[in-house]
């Protein structure tokens, strides 16, 4: 028997990972399409699952007439794909004939259930979909389900299996026999596969497209389970769970296989005759893709101006250095409070400070990974408290007595005799939870540091775990990658960030990405425990990094929602230096209003009230029916690694992540390697998420945020039924009105020298494709601050006009 084992791994390696609720991060959904060109996979994922990466064409029309897209814009976009580009106005006239096609356009899929869904004008794809995402509910609940059956022993395929041959849905809707043909499918997954691929005899360039057209029926859920695999992967547990769930929807076209052989015969003549390809489905993603290509090209044209105007400004010594996180809505703060504060010097930082963190809340018994998925936790801290026994049990207790009286408010019998007593009772909370007075639900914050720092009752973390040689380490490394080793001030505000939303199933998705979709607060903290930790400093000065003995670590969070920047513990601040604290903080209190007066005019805030603006944002912050809280990271367009005086002043509008950086203190470029192989490609995923969800919000976004359902704990269904939803919420995106973020592809800014960077990208093949497959751009930033060239491919540059100009005119001085 043939093996088809490559290509069921290069199949199951297209869908890209997605992550549960409660630790959701962005994820690029084109991430198993990193080794193609943006334009052929994005015939391929049309043909394959009707998936968009691109807008419809009225959109880019639109673009052009409102000369946001330029003539020169479509012509270099031309150039740059290799197409020839005769007449503009006739190329123009096509794309209006090619929308109006677009618009009739149906899809019908090519795969055996899809023909068979058309001979019998019933949509068997809704059914399989459906019984198979009600199973996968069940297999997967994380404690949402109060009463369960699944068999916690049994495998994916094993369980799915048990259940569908005791369902009767499907030969009740019309399919006949169902569970008999499935009784005589091998009850191995990998026999299964094997066996019926070996029957439908393709040739072995369709096997790919053909099972990975199978995942994209199901594309949620896939990728739900490719993340299991991922994890798995990165701690080097067992995998191949995505296998088996392609064993599972192939069983499904297997029934239609084996009894219908209309279906059969049809399928066949489709697959083996290369005409039948929808030649006008294919014109009109190729049009789309040279209209992106445009669209980006504008985009870079924007950027290019934006730092050409700036003047670069010199380095001083400043009374405080504040830490961000790279994020996007850090630079709205960022710039606010250098505006209102000269002698601020912010940097820009990966969130999670360098530590990737496993944290243990007080009486918990699981932990928290405390940074990139990416990156596996090593590091242990917990929470710790001066009467460690009695604060575990009084915690314990309190879950224990939630859970108790969810169960009973819940329960299939209990409930009844819950609502009739004691219903009325509940009317006094839902009038104050309706009007903002109280939260629906309990911050999920308070639950740990915050709860215990607002009380004052000595809550700490435990860092005894780590050794001394750990923390010296992590001290080493942070202070290089923030680039402040040897220049630090007498205040370094280290700060975190989270998000404060209510009723808010993607809450974890407006929190710090590099914490792992968590808060930053602890991350922080922990910074702040080892830099102002003597003995660290003691052993730093010995390896010749001195931290001067004035210099004091301060661990902060902002609320990205309220725009407050609050210190997380100040009773660690000495005494001493309170009044400078305090003058560091009003500092910080004036930066919070002129960030919400800024971020006020995207909600279309009525009121320029400073008092009234902040209540608003407060009000969102509780409000369960907000669908809105804030924008995250909406938006977001461009990733700068430069030395901050190359950027500052420039208003970048809330959408570039900004990592300090200084090659001239990077020798070997070992940190810039580290930027690019992590935070960078966090970005990259970042935008390509928000990109997708823009695209095409159907299938690769979570679709109207007001028909969410949670399901089993882990992810959203749109109604009661149909698959897994993946990305962002459609108002993520779009304000009701107009999108609020932009399907841009991120911009990579890096100042360094092409050798320097060209070198990394030998190294790194995957971070390479994404350059030369062009789903991210890259551009050199030179030492005035101008973006001086622009990657091309197979590490070429392309000079840009405005430095040949440049150079010409030293030429001619000289």
């Amino acid at each position: 028997m043939k093996s088809f084992n490559e290509h069921i791994k290069k199949s199951c390696g297209r869908i890209a990972p997605a992550w549960p609720l409660k630790n959701s991060v962005a994820v690029n959904p084109f991430l198993g399409f990193s080794d193609t060109n943006f334009q052929d996979a994005t015939i391929k994922l049309r043909e394959r699952g009707n998936i968009k990466t691109t807008m419809p064409l009225n959109f880019y029309i639109d673009q052009f007439f409102e000369k946001n897209i330029s003539h020169q814009d479509i012509i270099q976009a031309h150039e740059n794909l290799k197409l020839e580009l005769s007449f503009l106005d006739d190329f123009i006239l096509s794309l209006k004939q090619l929308s109006e096609v677009e618009a009739k356009l149906t899809w019908q899929g090519s795969c055996l259930i899809d023909l068979a869904s058309v001979a019998s004008h019933k949509n068997w794809n809704d059914l399989m979909i459906d019984t198979i995402s009600n199973w996968a509910s069940s297999y997967f609940d994380e404690g949402q389900a109060l009463w369960n059956n699944k068999n916690p022993k049994a495998s994916l395929f094993s369980s799915w299996r048990a259940y569908a041959e005791t369902d009767r849905t499907a030969d009740i809707m019309g399919l006949k026999g169902f569970r008999k043909e499935l009784k005589q499918l091998p009850e191995n997954p990998q026999a299964l596969i094997n066996n019926f691929l070996e029957k439908l005899k393709l040739e072995d360039e369709q096997v790919e497209e053909y099972l990975h057209s199978m995942l994209l029926k199901l594309i949620g859920w896939s990728s739900y389970i490719s993340g299991l695999d991922f994890t798995n992967n990165l701690y080097n547990n067992e995998t191949g769970k995505i296998e088996e769930f392609l064993a599972i929807l192939l069983a499904w076209e297997s029934y239609f296989f084996q009894t219908n052989e209309t279906v059969r015969d049809n399928w066949y003549k489709q697959m083996h005759e290369a005409e039948n390809k929808n030649q006008q489905l294919i014109e009109i993603t190729s049009a789309s893709v040279i209209m992106q290509e445009a669209y980006d090209l504008a985009n870079q044209r924007n950027l290019v101006n934006a730092f050409d105007k700036h003047v670069v400004t010199p380095y001083q010594k400043s009374k405080a250095q504040i830490v961000f996180c790279i994020d996007v809505r850090s630079e709205v703060y960022r710039r606010n409070l250098e505006q209102v504060d000269g002698e601020i010097d912010t940097i820009g930082f990966a969130g999670f400070f360098g530590i990737p963190i496993q944290y243990k809340p007080l009486g918990d018994a699981e932990v928290k990974n405390q940074c990139p998925v990416l990156l596996p936790s090593s590091i242990h801290v917990k929470e710790s408290y001066n009467n460690q026994h009695k604060a575990e049990q009084k915690r314990v207790t309190s879950h224990q007595v939630n859970n108790v009286w969810k169960e009973f408010k819940s329960g299939a019998i209990t409930s009844f005799s819950f609502v009739s007593p004691l219903g009325l009772g509940f009317l006094p909370k839902m009038i104050s939870d309706s009007f903002g007075w109280t939260r629906p639900v309990e911050d999920p914050k308070h639950d740990g540091l915050k709860k215990w720092k607002s009380t004052g009752s000595g809550l700490m973390l435990d860092l005894t775990s780590m050794s001394l040689d750990q923390k010296v380490n992590i001290a080493t490394n942070t202070l290089t990658g923030m680039g402040i080793k040897n220049e630090l001030s007498p205040f370094v505000l280290i700060t975190g960030h989270g998000s404060t939303s209510t009723n808010n199933p993607h809450a974890s998705g407006l929190e710090c990405g590099a914490c792992g979709g968590h808060s930053g607060e602890i991350n922080a903290l922990t910074s702040q425990l080892i830099l102002n930790d003597p003995i660290v400093r003691e052993e730093l000065n010995k390896n010749g990094t001195k931290i001067p003995e004035e210099t004091l670590f301060i661990g902060c969070l902002h609320d990205t929602t309220t725009d407050e920047v609050r210190i997380i513990n100040d009773k660690l601040i000495p005494s001493k230096s309170q009044d400078a604290v305090n003058d560091i903080m009003n500092s910080l209190r004036k930066a919070s209003e002129k960030t919400r007066a800024e971020r006020s005019l995207r909600f279309k805030m009525k009121s320029q009230n400073t008092t009234d603006i902040k209540n608003s944002f407060s009000r969102k912050a509780t409000d369960w029916s907000e669908t809105r809280p804030e924008w995250g990271l909406s938006g977001c367009n461009s990733f700068i690694i430069a030395n901050r005086n190359k950027t500052e002043g420039i208003n970048f509008k809330g959408k570039a992540f900004m990592h300090s950086y200084d090659w001239q203190k990077d020798s070997d470029f070992g940190l810039l390697e580290a930027i690019i192989s992590a935070p960078m490609v966090v970005t990259s995923w970042i935008n390509l998420q928000y990109y997708a969800s823009t695209t095409d919000n159907e299938k690769l976004g979570a679709g109207n945020k007001t028909l969410h359902n949670v399901t089993a704990g882990l992810g959203v269904l749109e109604g009661s039924s149909g698959d897994l939803r993946i990305g962002l919420p459609f108002q993520s995106i779009h304000n009701g009105e107009n999108y609020e973020h932009l399907p841009q592809k991120l911009n990579v800014v890096v100042e360094a020298p092409v050798e320097a960077i060209n070198a990394i990208l030998e190294k790194h093949e995957n971070i390479r494709n994404l350059f030369d497959n062009n789903w991210i751009i890259l551009h050199r930033l030179n030492e005035e601050g101008n973006i001086s060239h622009t990657y091309k491919n197979d590490l070429k540059w392309k000079e840009n006009s405005t430095e040949k100009l440049k150079n010409n005119q030293k030429l001619i001085t000289n």
